[in-house]
């Protein structure tokens, strides 16, 4: 009797594994051909023939559902981008602000509700409201009345050298290598009454604290007050507790953290390179990293925002994803620290959680959608603000993008 129930018992067991195998052939196979589908429509939309190369990738919190590059990253149109290739980031590199900032409240160096000039070596105040002190937490969210004018937040852009080809661009607002300071002089002389580049208008004409005024100048400050608050270099302190942690090996703040020959020219347009460049505020926009990177970052964010992620306490997650509204922000749109809620990228609709990111030569986006629990990811190493045709073929690979997630959640919620 005993062995007529196991054998019952043993059977069920048979044929329920063939059927979730079953299941999952049927599931992998109509996966590949979604993948396939995405494939032949970015394909398409690159062949609108504008960027010179990018990469994409798709991940949940257990992984990459795909990635691919498209193009090349020579002007000779000889080496391939992939999904190791590498490039700054643009603005994206301000969720590494906000992963640092909290860590560093997790080890007791400092507090979002402290005022920054606690932690600086000069005074930093709005005019216009003397006695309301900026606080951390501001910097976090915009909230700072810090202003970035063009002709001041410009000389951040250096010029790597001094003499270029004729088929590289250069921007005439770009500074020279001889006008480079460093991170503090820049703060120092930009923020500060009697700084050297101060001028009326750096701080808007409301209190800190009340209406969200986007700054990479404040962005900048609070990687600084990061760094001394914790007394390590803001690039050694990310490496420690974001780069290393993830095994991101492939990313860093400048050509000396990575391998240089994965590294992609960024360009003006098919027929000329952009001069080569880097930030003074590197903490706002200098990240370089690949796809294959920042799609591990990118899972790590969705798991934090889940309750799973493993760079923070829950708590700290919860913090950094919190939503915040200000008088002065669009409908569908929020702030979490360095963390953008929005229900558009470049008017294209759909309520995610990231960063993009936009720089000469650079367009980049990170976001995931709670809904899905799918994110993705754009780089691309073409400047964008000529009408050469950018546009059309961006949007052209985030809908692509946008319809394969749609259509694998619906896989997902079938099963087959």
């Amino acid at each position: 009797m005993k062995n007529n129930l196991l054998m019952l018992l043993l059977l069920v067991a048979t044929i329920a594994c063939e059927q979730k195998s079953d299941t999952d052939s049927t599931f992998d196979k109509a996966h590949a051909a979604l993948k396939d589908t995405l494939t032949d429509n970015l394909t398409s939309a690159f062949e609108k023939d504008a960027i010179v190369g990018l990469s994409v990738a798709v991940v949940n919190e257990d992984g990459f559902l795909y990635e691919k590059g498209f193009g090349y990253t020579d002007l000779a149109f000889s080496k391939n981008y992939t999904s190791n290739t590498t490039q700054n980031i643009a603005s994206i590199s301000k969720t590494l602000i906000g992963i640092a900032l909290l860590k560093a409240q997790e080890q007791g160096k400092l507090k979002l509700d402290d005022p920054i000039n606690k932690y600086l070596p000069f005074e930093i105040k709005n005019p216009g409201f003397p006695d309301t002190p900026i606080l951390i937490e501001h910097l976090a969210y915009h909230t700072a009345s810090i202003i970035d004018l063009d002709e001041v937040y410009s000389k951040s852009y250096v010029l790597e050298k001094s003499t270029h080809a004729e088929n590289e661009a250069v921007f005439t607002w770009f500074s020279k290598p001889k006008d480079r300071v460093s991170l503090i002089e820049f703060l120092e002389n930009t923020l500060t009454l009697e700084g050297q580049w101060y001028q009326e208008g750096m701080f808007a004409n409301t209190k800190p604290g009340e209406v969200s005024e986007y700054s990479n100048i404040g962005a900048a400050l609070c990687a600084q007050v990061i760094e001394n608050a914790t007394g390590q270099d803001y690039r050694d302190y990310t490496k420690a507790h974001i780069l290393n942690p993830l095994n991101m090996t492939a990313s860093g703040w400048s050509s000396a953290d990575i391998d240089t020959t994965q590294r992609s020219n960024l360009f003006y347009d098919k027929e000329n390179l952009l001069a080569a460049y880097s930030l003074i505020t590197y903490p706002d926009g200098g990240f370089i990293t690949s796809t294959k990177d920042l799609g591990n970052y990118l899972i790590e964010l969705m798991k934090g925002y889940s309750g799973k992620g493993t760079l923070l306490s829950k708590e700290s997650y919860e913090q950094l994803f919190e939503r915040k509204q200000f008088p002065n922000t669009e409908p569908g749109q929020a702030q979490g620290i360095f963390m953008d809620f929005t229900d558009e990228f470049i008017r294209i609709k759909g309520d995610m959680v990231g960063h993009n990111g936009s720089d000469p030569g650079v367009l980049t986006a990170m976001y995931f959608r709670p809904d899905t629990g799918t994110g993705k990811i754009m780089l691309s190493n073409t400047e964008s603000d000529d009408d050469n045709g950018f546009w059309p073929e961006a949007v052209a690979v985030w809908k692509a993008l946008m319809e394969y997630e749609k259509e694998y959640a619906a896989l997902k919620a079938t099963g087959s």
